[in-house]
């Protein structure tokens, strides 16, 4: 294992990550763990956990649609009877 700018980082070889990949997909996921995969002591390859997804303030969300709603005037008033037919 390797400590890089705070973070452990575990560096294993390509054959042994063939041999134990299930294990080590699960470490990224459940310990949030980047690995580095190395051939001959270099590195090939990097496995890291996927970026948390963004959250969304519901009020800047909700903000886009202001101004965009209409509604007709007499939308409380009951239907007339050509009406209520029609919405059947």
């Amino acid at each position: 294992m390797v400590i890089k700018s705070g973070e452990i980082v575990m560096q294993i070889s390509v054959s042994e990550f063939k041999t134990k990949c299930t294990k080590f997909i699960r470490d990224v996921a459940n310990l949030n763990q980047t690995i580095e995969i190395t051939k001959r002591g270099k590195i090939v390859a990097i496995v890291t956990p996927p970026a948390s997804p963004k959250k969304i303030d519901p009020h800047e969300f909700l903000d886009c649609l202001h101004g965009t709603v209409t509604y007709a005037p007499d939308w409380d008033q009951p239907l007339g009877e050509d009406d209520w037919e029609a919405c059947r």
